[in-house]
């Protein structure tokens, strides 16, 4: 006797149901039991058997219970949070030995922490850095002077410039630059000219960006480098390699110290880099970029591996807009490694917050540990003895536990293998219901179902996102970041459940499937459709480091559906037991998908506080959709296992809890927690003159630049009462000058000056800057004009050349690229810095070459507009300027400039 699963009739036969509808059912075999076989051929019918229960129906499991299962894919969220957080246990000094080369501790590492940050910024230039560059020269001088292992250092000044290929790309000069070095002496040693030979270089920057004291940003790292100095200088064995550790005095500027090193005779025998960084604080350091397999292997004897190549995809995207030294090691040094960076905790970084009270225990023992041990490693590994091209690999981790890595060619035989054993598994379930056209049929209108249920649950995300947008604060989740599992992870899982649910209902008149079945064949369609998309992937060519996202999850859904699907064909399992077991297999899939989801959604979301372009949210929306999409896969099907009945009821009633947390207004910002908004502020005058030397526009004031989606229409608000006079509309200056004639500081913030909020005000106090023509000499068509550039430590040139005129070439090392075009005219950007303090900083000469027709060249050639900065000088500012500062709200993060932004035509 057959009953249909939902309605409670019974059929008399079999075939019944072919009569009636298109699906032929599950077919069953009668055994005889007692008739005469071998022990094989009874091996072989018990392979082949398949009960007759598989006909009977299954009691559903009461709606209200999706409650709990909800509950336990939270708990399991938590834990993998706290495996995420988990952080091994404070080492003190006097748990070690002294002569103990092995053991690593924070609390030596703090003490040097606060010598290297010190109580101010550390700006590239200013005379702070100065003096702590002298302190960590010191320091490293004292491990040096008390080492077992000769231990050398040096004070490296040096000048260069170099093609900076960012979205923006310029050329990024800097004047008497500072690096500390220090290297641990191992059996490769030195040439005779005092170069190095075989050596492993360990990077971090001790400089700051303006306004902040940069502990994590990088001061951890850097602190962490000198205690693994101090612990390997005690070794009584020389490594094999010598071990460079770089202290860099100017990655803010940006990259320019790491670009200095390469001139250094201590980097010629480098053949790989530690680089070490951060864009958080807290957490387990992420590694995100690795170009050589030798490193991974190092890097997998750490007691909490914590890599995901997929961070490295993302970071080439673009979306993240900051970059690392690992930039320049890899494009001028052409030496290959692995670059690590704190990712947690992101609302810090480059803020005033950026302090060593946020920094939690354990963190930084956690990194000491990491690269202790895989310095130690690296610096004996014989393969590392000469350098070698980049390699592309495919690496992640599990759970903090288990490092995975392997080669692309690995990698595509690897996911074919596994596509073939989710296929083997597909066929498994057709078996079980039988090979026929019907259930081929069906399991294809399975597949539509479960891509209904994506798209309807993405299409109501989509909408409820632009009503938010339309009617709210964007960038709420700074602040409140669970609030992104309201407003996008669970809206999208109740109404994909909820059209699961309704489709079901409408197949199941047509097929009258029992539960399981129902449930195991949506989890086959979607098995399917993974296997697909894993398949599209492979034809794509450089997708490898975000393929494993589908392999791993489909190895363990398809090994989960061997056992549901070999249960539901021997025993007869209730409703409850088939979701128990289903529960219970997607555990290690989900919680890996929940660490992935955890670390990029934990990264990403504290840099839409510095994500000038685009909507914000919609990008969040986006990537929390995706990962909601990845992590129910697993779990896929265990809807239809609950009752119809209530369900109306309990999808209705989160559905009212979700919409009035949408509209909550709750603020993106916080006065006193680490949700700040971020402002950059220019006080500046911008002078025009013409060829002759005369001032023909003045203007002065206030440049609030766009920092985020909020930040610009925050401050009108805040300085509405301030009596300034706001300039309207920059829409005539951004057609006129390439920069809308305001003063730049970083290129790759030039395309958002046409969005910034401009204050009338009186100029700042006078600093001594100018750009002066020394020298003009003209021979047939080619122009060479000299020129003398006197500016604060930070300054950026911008020369456009007049329409007849051609830049061939000019006196910088860098190679003749534009940065951009501005209405058809080619336009060249030099960004220059002066990264050590000095009383009489020396001026820039430099020399530009044209190509001008003969009876032009009495005219203008170029126009050049020179932007001199003033950073981290807050004794200089107006008392004006000052006040405007103070009158702002305690949430604005402040870094102020005063500027001066000088037109001329030459």
């Amino acid at each position: 006797m057959i009953m249909s699963a939902d309605r409670g009739t019974f059929k008399t036969s079999r075939t019944s149901l072919t009569g009636k509808r298109t699906y032929a059912g599950v077919p069953s075999i009668d055994y005889d039991e007692t008739k005469n076989e071998k022990p094989w051929q009874r091996a072989i019918d018990m392979l082949a058997k398949k009960g007759t229960h598989l006909y009977e129906p299954v009691k559903s499991v009461p709606s209200p219970y999706i409650i709990l299962v909800l509950g336990f894919y939270m708990l399991l969220g938590y834990c993998s949070q706290l495996v995420e957080d988990a952080m091994p246990s404070v080492i003190s000094d006097k748990d070690i030995a002294v002569d103990d080369t092995s053991t690593f501790s924070e609390e030596s590492a703090r003490r040097y922490l606060d010598i290297i940050l010190g109580n101010e910024p550390r700006v590239a230039g200013t005379k702070y850095h100065l003096q702590k560059t002298i302190d960590l020269k010191n320091l490293l001088d004292d491990v040096a002077a008390r080492a077992n292992i000769p231990v050398r250092t040096d004070w490296q000044f040096v000048s260069g410039d170099y093609f900076l290929e960012f979205k923006l790309p310029y050329v990024n000069l800097y004047q008497n630059l500072s690096n500390v070095v220090a290297v641990l002496e191992g059996n490769s040693g030195f040439n005779a000219d005092g170069s190095t030979r075989e050596s492993l270089l360990v990077n971090c920057h001790y400089d700051s960006v303006p306004f902040a004291l940069g502990a994590s940003d990088n001061g951890i790292y850097c602190a962490v480098m000198v205690e693994t100095l101090v612990r390997l200088s005690r070794r009584k064995k020389k490594f094999k390699h010598n071990i460079v550790f770089l202290f860099n005095g100017a990655e803010e500027n940006p990259l320019q110290a790491s670009h200095g090193f390469l001139s250094h005779p201590w980097f010629k025998g480098v053949t790989n880099v530690i680089n070490l960084d951060s864009g958080g604080v807290n957490g387990k350091a992420q590694l995100f970029q690795a170009t050589d397999p030798r490193m991974l292997s190092a890097y997998k004897y750490t007691k909490w591996p914590t890599a995901q190549g997929a961070g490295q995809f993302l970071f080439s995207t673009g979306i993240i807009p900051s970059d690392t030294d690992f930039r320049i090691w890899r494009d001028f040094g052409h030496i290959q490694g692995i670059d690590l960076a704190f990712i947690k905790g992101g609302h810090v970084y480059h803020t005033r917050n950026d302090r060593t009270e946020f920094i939690k225990p354990g963190v930084i023992q956690c990194a000491g540990d990491m690269l202790l041990s895989v310095v130690t490693h690296l610096a004996d590994d014989e393969q590392l003895a000469t350098r070698e091209p980049p390699s592309s690999i495919v690496y992640f981790d599990y759970m903090n536990v288990l490092l995975i890595s392997y080669s692309n060619l690995m990698a595509i035989l690897v996911d074919i293998s596994v596509c073939l054993f989710a296929g083997l598994t597909i066929l498994y379930y057709i078996w079980l219901v039988g090979f026929r056209l019907s259930s081929i049929q069906e399991l294809l209108w399975a597949m539509c179902g479960r891509l209904l249920c994506v798209a309807s649950g993405l299409i109501v995300v989509v909408a409820c996102v632009i009503l938010m947008v339309a009617t709210t604060t964007q960038i709420r989740y700074l602040s409140q970041p669970w609030i992104i599992v309201a407003v996008y992870w669970v809206p999208y899982l109740i109404v994909a459940s909820t059209v699961a649910q309704l489709f079901d209902s409408w197949r199941t008149k047509k097929t009258g499937l029992n539960r399981s079945i129902r449930a195991a064949q949506a989890a086959t369609a979607t098995r399917l459709l993974v296997l697909v998309a894993l398949v599209a992937l492979l034809s794509i060519p450089g997708t490898g480091n975000v393929r494993y996202v589908l392999t791993l999850p489909l190895v363990f859904m398809s090994l989960s559906a061997l056992i549901t699907l070999s249960a539901l064909r021997y025993t007869r399992l209730a409703g409850w037991q088939h979701l128990s077991i289903e529960m219970l297999l997607s555990v290690p899939s989900v919680m890996f998908l929940y660490s992935l989801a955890l670390r990029i959604t934990s990264f990403l979301v504290p840099i839409m506080g510095r994500f000038p372009n685009g909507q914000p949210d919609y990008l969040i929306a986006a990537i929390s959709c995706l990962f909601c999409v990845l992590s129910v896969i697993p779990v896929s099907g265990i809807e239809l296992l609950f009752s119809r009945k209530r369900w109306w009821i309990m999808s209705g009633g989160l559905s009212i809890v979700c919409v009035i947390l949408m509209f909550i207004p709750f603020s993106p910002y916080q006065d006193d927690g680490v949700a700040v908004q971020r402002h950059t502020w220019f006080h500046t005058e911008i002078v025009s003159y013409n060829r002759n030397g005369t001032a023909i526009e003045r203007t002065s004031g206030v440049l609030i630049t766009k920092w985020d989606a909020n930040n610009i229409q925050s401050a009108k608000t805040a300085l509405k009462n301030s009596g300034l006079n706001t300039k309207l509309s920059l829409s005539a200056d951004c057609e006129r000058d390439p920069f809308c004639n305001l003063p730049l500081l970083r290129p790759r913030l030039g395309e958002y000056l046409k969005d910034s909020l401009f204050l009338f005000m009186d100029p700042p106090h006078p600093f001594p800057h100018s750009l002066q023509m020394t020298n003009k000499s003209c021979v047939t068509d080619i122009c060479i004009l000299n020129f003398v550039m006197i500016g604060p430590p930070h300054n950026t040139l911008v020369f456009v050349p007049q329409p007849n005129a051609t830049l061939y070439n000019w006196s910088f090392s860098s190679p003749l690229n534009e940065s951009k075009k501005h209405r058809g005219r080619p336009v060249f950007i030099v960004t220059q810095s002066t990264a050590t303090y000095s009383d009489s900083p020396e001026p820039l000469e430099f020399s530009l070459t044209f190509i001008v027709p003969a009876v032009l060249q009495s005219q203008s050639i170029v126009s050049i507009s020179h932007a001199a900065h003033k950073i981290q000088h807050p004794e200089d500012q107006t008392q004006a300027f000052t006040r405007l500062i103070e009158s702002a709200p305690k949430y604005f993060n402040i870094a102020p400039t005063i500027c001066f932004k000088s037109n001329y035509e030459f």
